[in-house]
């Protein structure tokens, strides 16, 4: 009666958490299930299985602009035999392992613990999406396990640490804050000749410069001269919105905009606020203010995409997670719950409508684009069929080589994307460049509408008649953003028969 009692006082419940973990488990596998994998996810897949150890880590994984861990793994994975259709196996895998931790160790209320679960990262984008942010999911929620006993068990603190910091540049940064705090903790408390707080500040240095050397950023890398990009505060501003709320019409299925926006930012704010006192209030506060504060000044002077929010949402459950217990007063206890509660119910809405969605429509067109390509190849012996925009390389793990005539002029390898400046086939083309690879004349083309010109998009069939293509095929897909749809389909166009496109 006594352990049931002290259970339901401080909000454990270990049947109704299992319960949480099995549905949890059983929603993101049945979605990884009716996933298909798109550009990111097939680019780090074949760069893991193209290259031997050295030369993923040493080279290619620094024109992606992150340290190798997640390379790394899928390096594992690739030599384990585990094949391309079943990588989110391995995000899926460790998003499951970081919401047991949640249940389990997190300091919040029950019910706050398992909304976290059903949130947008947490349920989908990084779970079902097979990319190195599910590492976040993880590690973020140990450190947060272990960072209250840091000073007296420095060791395990320090190899979490020092694992985050090969994730991604985000990541990177905020171990660096998190090493740093440690290091000064260990100083306070006298501890720095101790051979056990030694050690655990070499293995995070260590770690910590392996994943700067690795993420060490080449003088020929071109991905930022393909990328278009939002103004620092605009950046910064999508950041913060994409991590917390993006709007307060999550059911909607519209991109947001302008009210629905600012009203978004502006629950952002007081969900950071209201955090901000919370820690205020403890003894941890250059830390705990610097990680989000770092975060979100680095995606606005650096670069910072939809799905980096991500990493902002982890460091508000890390902050809370740590700081949870700090003496604020009940209606400042009160008003975070309530905010939390509404984040986490506004992201569920999102999350339930990508994940339903993903079920039933192909997030990508990569595999059956893949075997058209073929059969045309079969069809066209010695025909030239070029590619247009990164998404028709999602083809390219159903290929047994590259076939596409204007990467490497058909060369069968790489199937990779290089990002080297002196790389003329670009992932993220700008319109001139549909015009410049026309002039080519291939006798197929493989593009992806989503980077197609506008006009290109609005009039495809007039448009591709005028330029002497016709459109053979079509496979269609969507990608999904916060229950936003994003047109992700290609089309294989033919060189138009004669006389066909004369009314055009």
């Amino acid at each position: 009666m006594a352990t049931a009692a002290t259970a339901r006082a401080d909000g454990r419940n270990p049947l109704l958490q299992a319960l949480a973990l099995a549905v949890y488990a059983a929603w993101v596998i049945w979605v990884g299930l009716h996933h298909e994998a798109w550009f990111d996810e097939m680019q780090a897949w074949l760069l893991a299985r193209d290259n031997d150890l050295v030369t993923l880590i040493g080279t290619y994984a620094r024109y992606e602009g992150t340290p190798g861990l997640w390379h790394g793994v899928l390096w594992v994975a690739t030599r384990a035999g585990l094949p391309f259709g079943a990588i989110w196996v391995l995000s899926v895998g460790f998003a499951i392992a970081a919401a047991a931790v949640v249940l389990w160790r997190a300091p919040f209320p029950l019910p706050l613990r398992i909304g976290l679960l059903g949130t947008w990262y947490f349920g989908y984008q990084y779970a079902v999406v097979a990319r190195g942010y599910c590492l976040d999911l993880l590690l973020l929620s140990l450190a947060a396990v272990l960072f209250a006993d840091r000073v007296r068990r420095p060791l395990g603190y320090a190899l979490v640490v020092g694992l985050l910091a090969q994730v991604n540049a985000f990541s990177f940064l905020l171990a660096g804050l998190m090493g740093l705090d440690l290091l000064v903790r260990l100083a306070q408390a006298r501890r720095l000749t101790d051979r056990a707080a030694l050690g655990a500040l070499a293995l995070a240095g260590a770690l910590g410069l392996f994943a700067l050397w690795t993420a060490w950023q080449p003088a020929d890398n071109g991905f930022m001269a393909q990328v278009t990009r939002l103004n620092p505060i605009g950046s910064a501003l999508v950041f913060v919105g994409n991590g917390l709320f993006d709007r307060v019409t999550p059911w909607s299925q519209q991109h947001q905009n302008g009210l629905d926006v600012i009203a978004g930012l502006l629950l952002s704010a007081l969900l950071l606020g209201l955090m901000a006192r919370l820690v205020l209030a403890g003894r941890d506060r250059v830390l705990m203010l610097a990680m989000p504060l770092t975060v979100i000044a680095f995606s606005g002077a650096v670069l910072a995409s939809s799905w980096h929010g991500g990493v902002l949402f982890m460091v508000v459950v890390f902050v809370l997670w740590t700081q949870w217990h700090n003496p604020v007063g009940p209606r400042t206890r009160q008003d975070l719950i309530a905010v939390l509660a509404l984040l986490e119910a506004s992201q569920a809405l999102q999350t339930a409508h990508s994940g339903i969605y993903d079920l039933g429509h192909d997030y990508s067109a990569g595999r059956p684009a893949a075997a058209a390509v073929l059969e045309w190849r079969a069809q066209h012996p010695g025909g030239r069929i070029a590619a247009y925009g990164g998404q028709s390389f999602e083809t390219q793990p159903w290929l047994p080589v590259n076939v596409f005539d204007n990467y490497h002029h058909g060369a069968p390898h790489p199937q990779f994307v290089r990002w080297n400046r002196d790389e003329t086939w670009h992932a993220l083309p700008h319109p001139p460049e549909w015009d410049a690879l026309l002039a080519t004349h291939p006798d197929a083309i493989l593009a992806a509408t989503i980077w197609l010109p506008k006009p290109v998009q609005a009039d495809l069939p007039g448009q591709a008649c005028r330029s002497g293509y016709i459109v053979a095929r079509s496979f269609p897909a969507a990608m999904l953003w916060r229950g936003n749809v994003i047109d992700n389909t290609l089309y294989l166009l033919e060189r138009a028969p004669a006389g066909v496109c004369a009314r055009h």
